[in-house]
Parts: structure tokens; C-alpha cells; sequence
């Protein structure tokens, strides 16, 4: 009996012997990613600085921003420290749990889990490039820890106060298990700017159709898009962050876009001239257009300028506008003839028409139909063709009454002329073939 009560001693004793081992390596962990987020507000104040003092856009173009590799390497040893295991079958909130859709099942877990690591997580999903640079050449390594950086916000950090500072780089995401995560955070984050960073990043996600398809369609995630948008502003503190904008301006830019650029919109009108100098207004009210932003420059862009002919050929109901950015009259006219393009506008000065439908690149497309809804909306790939050819028909049908039709006195509705969903559509990036 004594020789057991000694072993039992003893065990009780290794136990607290490597407790306390593992709360100092905790400790210094703690300490080490403490220094390692100092240094980076160093280098960031550093940095902001020298913007500050430079006086011309070449001094400032001059200035390169920190680099993360070296404060990436001190936190990621802090907090790649391996743990354990979790059961996700059901997480802290008593949530049924699932991964990249699987059934629940045991997870790694790591010192990133641990409530401390929080600051250095948010770091580290707001920087995922020096992730992708620590593991280069280790894709099988790096797609395992970038999940559980995204499982430790899942089942640990979601409550975090912290963690509104990364959902603006969340968004940039479009896994239903980031949706998921996201939305943990607004339903149980107790911070109201944890929880309007999450609202609005959930709303971002949802212009994704896949992601609109899971909450049963376009109409209902944009009036689901629209409720969080409200929800962001009604809950984030004044000058709120979201990524490098404030969460107000985000949300308002939220706004203009669901309201006159995406699919079901009413586009912007703009002012346009052509190359000589003649004013018009598009859309055309009406009529189906084709708004096409390009670049004589691009070869995308000027290789469907020269099927201009065959375009109008194709789609004789359909206006075409396209637009370049404000140049020499002169210039442009004589390189429009080189390449045997007829019709073309241009922006102005100010880059109005591009600034309305946010082209962010060259070339864009906008299709509107006749009923001033946008159809389509981006890079001029197969998928537009795809939206054309959905028009066509639809307009097609439209003008052909079927077999004894009786015609009826208007109603005043519109029916909704909306292409179907692209699913079937083929790849992306394909030239339309016009």
C-alpha cells in the first residue's frame, strides 16, 4: 500500500513538473508573439512616416512597405506548437460541426488555438502571403495549417473581440466553411464592431452566386445582403475599420454596387462622346446595350473590337457602346482606323463612365437589357455569350406569339427578362465567339 501511494506520488508529481514546463513554454510563446507585433507596429508607424514627409508621387512610390517576413517567422514559431486533438462533432456554441463538408470528426489543434494567440491569428489571416511564403514548395503543409489557422477562428477565436479586424480579409474568400465562420461571429461575438466587421463581410460573400445559391437564390441573398449591410451600420462604432476602409464607406459602396451594378440592377447613365466630339447618353432607354470598357492596347479587348461588325451582325437589336479611356481625339481616330474599328465613344477627363460602373480592369462588359436591368456584368469571357444568348431567345420568344394567342391589353407588368442561371455556362476566360 505505501509502495502504491509512492508511485501515485511520484505520477502526480511528473504531471505537475510538465504543467508547469508547458505554462512556461505558454508564457514565452505569449512574450515572444508580444515582440514579434511590436516590432511590425514599428515598421508600419516607420513607414506611414515617411509617406508623410514625402513631398512628390516619386518619393512616395520609392518607399516600399514593411516586409512581413521577418516578424511572420518569430509568430509563427510562437504559435505553430502542436496541442492535441479536438472533437468538432459539436463545437462551444453547441453548433453541430463540419469541415469542407464532411462528416464532424477529430481535428489537430495548436498553440494558435489558445485564447492568447488571437492577436497573432488576426495577423496572420490579414497577411496569408507570408503563410504561402513560409511553407513555398510545401503545398500539402500549407494547405493544412492555413486550415487550421481558419478552424482555431472557428472553434476558439470567434468570440474575440480582435477578430473583427480580420473579416474584411475573410471575404476575400468564397468557402461555405468561411461563410459559416463568419457568421458565428455575428450571431455570437459579443463586441458589436466584431460583430458589424462579420455582418458586412457575410453581405461581400454573398454577391458570390455559389454562395447565393446556398441561401436559396439572387433574390433572396440580395435582400439578405441588403438586411446585413443595415445590420453593419447599425452596430459598428463611429470611424470603424474594414481592411484599409472605413466600414461606413465599404457599406456604402456595398450599397451602390447590389443597387446599379450586379445582375437585376438598374444601371448608371452616362455621358459619352464619340470621336467626333458628339454627345450621347447610355444606356439607351428601351433598347438591349452592350456598355464594353477596352483598351487599344489590350489584345482582349481589341481582338473583339475587330468582330464588331460580326457582333452587331449577330445581335441586331443590341446597342453597342464601347468606351475607352479620355486620350488625343486625334491619336485615337487614326488608331481606330489602323485596326478597322468604326464605332467607339470615350471617357472623359475624369473617367466618369468607368468611375460609374467601377472597371477596375480592361476589358469590362456590361449587358442591360431593354427593360434597364443589368444581365451581366465583368470580363468579356464565355460567360457573357452565354447571357447574350439567353437575351436573344428571350427576346426572341417575346416577339412571337404562340399558336392561337389572343393578344391582351398591357398590364403595365414587366415580366422580368433575366437570362437563366450561368451553371451550364462554359469555362471562364473563353473568347466569346462572335
Amino acid at each position: 500500500m505505501r509502495f502504491y501511494n509512492g508511485r501515485m506520488k511520484m505520477r502526480h508529481i511528473a504531471w505537475a513538473a510538465l504543467l508547469t514546463v508547458a505554462m512556461q513554454l505558454c508564457q514565452a510563446n505569449e512574450e515572444q508573439m508580444k515582440r514579434a507585433l511590436k516590432l511590425w507596429e514599428q515598421q508600419e508607424a516607420e513607414y506611414r512616416a515617411a509617406l508623410d514627409v514625402a513631398t512628390t508621387p516619386e518619393q512616395r512610390d520609392s518607399i516600399l512597405p514593411p516586409s512581413t517576413g521577418e516578424v511572420a517567422e518569430i509568430l509563427w514559431k510562437a504559435i505553430r506548437g502542436s496541442t492535441g486533438v479536438r472533437n468538432v462533432a459539436v463545437d462551444s456554441s453547441g453548433v453541430r460541426g463540419r469541415l469542407n463538408g464532411e462528416e464532424p470528426k477529430k481535428i489537430n489543434t495548436y498553440e494558435m488555438d489558445e485564447e492568447w494567440a488571437a492577436p497573432a491569428v488576426v495577423w496572420f489571416l490579414n497577411h496569408p502571403e507570408s503563410l504561402v511564403k513560409i511553407y513555398e514548395g510545401k503545398p500539402q503543409k500549407l494547405a493544412i495549417f492555413a486550415q487550421a489557422l481558419l478552424n482555431s477562428v472557428r472553434y476558439r477565436h470567434y468570440a474575440s473581440p480582435l477578430i473583427g479586424k480580420a473579416c474584411a480579409k475573410l471575404a476575400e474568400n468564397n468557402g461555405a466553411d468561411v461563410y459559416e465562420t463568419l457568421q458565428k461571429i455575428y450571431e455570437h461575438n459579443t463586441d458589436p464592431a466584431a460583430r458589424a466587421a462579420a455582418a458586412l463581410a457575410m453581405s461581400v460573400m454573398l454577391a458570390n452566386p455559389a454562395m447565393a445559391g446556398e441561401e436559396g437564390g439572387r433574390a433572396r441573398a440580395r435582400a439578405k445582403r441588403i438586411y446585413l449591410i443595415r445590420q453593419a451600420l447599425v452596430l459598428a462604432p463611429q470611424d470603424e475599420m474594414f481592411g484599409a476602409v472605413s466600414l461606413t464607406d465599404a457599406a456604402q459602396e456595398l450599397i451602390y454596387r447590389i443597387h446599379q451594378l450586379e445582375e437585376g440592377a438598374i444601371p448608371p447613365r452616362i455621358k459619352i462622346t464619340d470621336v467626333r466630339g458628339n454627345e450621347r447618353l447610355f444606356p439607351v432607354v428601351g433598347k438591349a446595350n452592350l456598355i464594353f470598357f477596352w483598351d487599344p492596347e489590350e489584345d482582349v479587348g481589341l481582338s473583339i473590337m475587330r468582330k464588331q461588325e460580326a457582333l452587331t451582325t449577330k445581335y441586331p437589336q443590341l446597342e453597342l457602346c464601347p468606351v475607352v479611356v479620355h486620350r488625343d481625339r486625334d491619336e485615337l481616330q487614326k488608331t481606330l482606323l489602323e485596326n478597322g474599328v468604326d464605332l467607339c465613344y470615350m471617357d472623359d477627363e475624369r473617367g466618369s463612365a468607368g468611375q460609374a460602373y467601377r472597371v477596375s480592369q480592361l476589358p469590362h462588359a456590361v449587358l442591360v437589357n431593354e427593360h434597364s436591368r443589368v444581365l451581366y456584368s465583368g470580363y468579356p469571357d464565355m460567360q457573357l455569350q452565354s447571357a447574350l444568348n439567353a437575351w436573344q431567345k428571350e427576346a426572341e420568344n417575346n416577339a412571337q406569339p404562340p399558336a392561337n394567342h389572343r393578344p391582351t391589353a398591357p398590364t403595365g407588368q414587366s415580366n422580368g427578362l433575366l437570362p437563366p442561371t450561368k451553371k451550364s455556362s462554359p469555362p471562364l476566360r473563353e473568347m466569346p465567339q462572335f
